[in-house]
């Protein structure tokens, strides 16, 4: 029996919405009750990877024009292109950059996009993208945003940005500057291009974009695998924090203090423990706390960093840190120092999870271990 076609025309396009438009498509077929039903979801979802010939970039152009002829309403647009033929995505490019036009005039909300070519050559991204006021997420990979001088999204509340690249800094800053709304960002691997030496008058333009820069909605933030200064004043306001600490901290920057945020992850400090003390400090109400050295490529052989005890034990880790976890440590003396001074100054700590990758790790464990257990009976948890 046949239940699906009994439902209602809007819950079935929201269905609908959830599947590959290829596959919505196909819905046409089974029978005279969904002859029309793909029209009216309000959905374009094309992924497609190692595009070598004209044939099946033809394939693909006569799926999404006759999906965009046919729609009315397009509420979440994703279009994933791979091209293994260089000469065919170059030519394509222009086309999907009508595609997207012609999808923004049509009062999107949700917008996930990836075109990439075989020789790692990044798309210029569409400009008009950057001023749809009715975009809620936006999501990019493997574009360039460069010649920008203005940016408006009022409406988008989630960023998405992986293996992006800007011209500099300031195109960066100017992009999120643009949405007042945000709330959840998002950004891995984001590179610049340039490499000119600010002059006077640009460093201090620079330093009053830093100051000015204001995210006061946003409540998660992830910064992972992008080198640049950046202003952390800009995510003072978050409850959940991942980033690379190391990675856009400036010696002698500012570190804002965090009021809200109770999950952070920190990664790649590089076993800067003055910094890591540095930023619980500002961190009062800390409690979810996951420190990695890296990944087990990013591991820095013979650096020791001497973990000296805080004068004053940070107030997240004395009254609110509830739970920690530690990857990829190496085995070194200043990392066991600083997991000890954790377990003995985090009064209302329930668990503790240590993933080493180094030699002489049973004994780090086994030893943290008893001492844990001396101290409180809490669980201390040896990750494997």
């Amino acid at each position: 029996m046949d239940r699906i076609s009994d439902l209602p025309d809007d819950l079935i396009c929201h269905i609908l919405t959830f599947l590959f438009t290829k596959d919505v498509f196909r819905t046409s077929v089974l029978s005279k009750r969904w002859i029309d039903v793909w029209r009216s979801v309000p959905a374009l979802r094309v992924v497609e990877g190692e595009i070598g010939d004209r044939e099946t970039d033809f394939r693909i152009t006569e799926l999404v024009s006759s999906v965009l002829l046919s729609l009315h309403p397009i509420k979440c647009c994703k279009l994933y292109l791979w091209y293994s033929d260089l000469q065919v995505g170059r030519l394509a490019f222009p086309r999907f950059v009508k595609w997207i036009n012609f999808v923004l005039q049509r009062k999107v909300e949700f917008i996930d996009l990836a075109f990439a070519i075989a020789d790692a050559t990044r798309a210029k991204l569409p400009r008009s993208i950057l001023s749809c006021k009715t975009l809620v997420d936006l999501e990019l990979h493997f574009f360039i945003i460069k010649d920008i001088f203005s940016i408006s999204l009022p409406s988008l509340k989630t960023l998405c940005l992986d293996y992006m690249s800007f011209w500099n800094v300031q195109g960066f800053l100017l992009l999120l500057a643009g949405c007042p709304n945000l709330e959840n960002i998002q950004v891995n691997e984001v590179t610049f291009l340039s490499q000119e030496v600010l002059t006077y008058e640009e460093n201090l333009a620079y330093q009053e974009m830093c100051k000015s820069l204001t995210l006061s909605k946003l409540s998660k933030a992830t910064l992972m695998n992008t080198f640049c200064h950046f202003p952390l004043n800009a995510f003072r306001n978050v409850k959940s924090l991942i980033i690379d600490l190391n990675k856009v901290y400036r010696v002698n920057g500012e570190i804002p203090t965090f009021h809200n945020l109770t999950k952070l992850k920190l990664s790649s400090i590089n076993y800067n423990w003055k910094l890591l003390v540095q930023m619980l400090k500002k961190c009062r109400y800390l409690q979810h706390f996951h420190l990695s050295q890296g990944t087990s490529n990013e591991i820095i052989e013979d650096v020791e960093g001497n973990w000296e005890d805080p004068v004053f034990v940070p107030k997240c880790v004395s009254s609110h840190l509830k739970t920690c976890e530690f990857k990829f440590f190496s085995g070194k003396e200043g990392e066991f120092l600083m997991a000890k001074y954790i377990l003995k100054e985090a009064k209302v700590l329930q668990s503790l999870n240590y993933e080493p990758c180094g030699p002489d790790l049973l004994s780090r464990c086994t030893s943290l271990g008893k001492f844990f257990t001396s101290n409180r009976q809490r669980r201390f948890l040896p990750m494997r």
